[in-house]
């Protein structure tokens, strides 16, 4: 796999990591999308990997949610290193703080708010 694979894999995971911290908090994606002032649709392909999610659009929808951008990174990050291999295709893990994605609780959290449907998408989130 070469750099620009990997990055569009990681952009991918990026986005998807960001839908299930959505999920997990119980919005849906198209309350998020309008409380950062952005296409529901759009919004959808940044999330599924079909176009790579700017960063301003990640920040905005951590926000709306309550998450800090660097913890969508790192697990996304770090999924390409369990998968993949560090930066070296070795084993490098930046500074020790990248996640192991095998061991990381909101996995649960996600899963089990996923199979409930909770959602928040009739809270106001303009605050």
């Amino acid at each position: 796999m070469d750099n620009r694979q990997r990055a569009e894999l990681f952009s991918t995971y990026v986005g998807l990591e960001l839908k299930g911290k959505i999920t997990a908090r119980g919005y849906t994606a198209k309350a998020v999308a309008l409380a950062a002032h952005r296409s529901p649709a759009a919004f959808n392909r940044w999330l599924n990997g079909r176009v790579e999610l700017p960063l301003a659009v990640l920040c905005e929808a951590c926000e709306v949610i309550g998450v800090e951008p660097q913890v969508i990174v790192d697990i996304a990050y770090s999924r390409i290193v369990v998968e993949y291999g560090g930066a070296d295709r070795g084993q490098w893990q930046p500074s020790g703080q990248t996640p192991d994605v095998r061991a990381l609780p909101d996995d649960e959290e996600m899963l089990r708010a996923a199979k409930r449907g909770d959602r928040k998408s009739d809270v106001d989130h303009t605050e």
